[in-house]
């Protein structure tokens, strides 16, 4: 195997242990933890630009390795020569670049997938995030929520205490007007009265002088 398979064959490993980490039922925190630490790397994001490159240099692999296989075939079904050793020569030579085709496509193919499931559980992660933040505002909307009540019902009790302090004002008010109504009645009387002593009183002492006189 050449140098640049065998680096296929150690990304394609590289693949698969990712992609079992990825499935494999490690605990939430952990995973949750890793996976965020990764998206928000920044040698993450940058070894994903080396990655592109990595994986088009694949590609044009695939595509050699399927064109080399394809011509292979072709030679087999032209040549009427039957020689055992140009025979397994040709046999050779298919499968090792078969051996390649497969290798290069399956890389391509987990690469798919991995990133899809790579994006799938981020996407995943950021929607339990604003679930959670969903959930941190209503809870904060229900306790501000509950201190509205709260603030309601004690202004309630304030206005119903007011208002009785009120009607009882208004009541000693009308206590008042009303003592104050009966003590001009009786002031009103004992003037009355008194000019009604006076006016005794001069009559007497016009009836004495009277006697006095005759």
């Amino acid at each position: 195997m050449t140098l640049y398979y065998s680096l296929v064959f150690v990304l394609l490993i590289a693949e698969s242990i990712a992609f079992l980490f990825l499935i494999l039922p490690f605990p939430y925190s952990w995973r949750r933890t890793m996976l965020r630490w990764i998206s928000q790397s920044q040698l993450a994001a940058q070894s994903q630009y080396v990655l592109k490159f990595a994986f088009i240099f694949v590609f044009i692999l695939f595509l050699d390795a399927t064109n080399r296989t394809y011509n292979v075939q072709s030679e087999a079904k032209d040549d009427h020569i039957i020689d055992a050793r140009s025979e397994a020569t040709i046999h050779a030579k298919k499968f090792y670049n078969q051996r390649n085709m497969y290798l290069t496509g399956f890389t391509l193919f987990l690469s798919l997938i991995l990133n899809r499931t790579y994006v799938l559980i981020v996407d995943l992660l950021k929607s339990e995030d604003q679930l959670e933040a969903v959930k941190k505002q209503a809870e904060n909307q229900a306790k501000e929520y509950t201190r509205i009540i709260d603030s309601e019902k004690a202004l309630e009790k304030k206005v119903e205490t007011l208002t009785n302090e009120l009607n009882e004002e208004k009541k000693k008010s009308r206590d008042f007007d009303n003592l104050k109504k009966q003590a001009s009645q009786q002031n009103d009387e004992y003037v009355r009265l008194s000019d009604s002593y006076n006016d005794l009183l001069k009559k007497q002492e016009n009836r004495e002088e009277d006697k006095k006189n005759d």
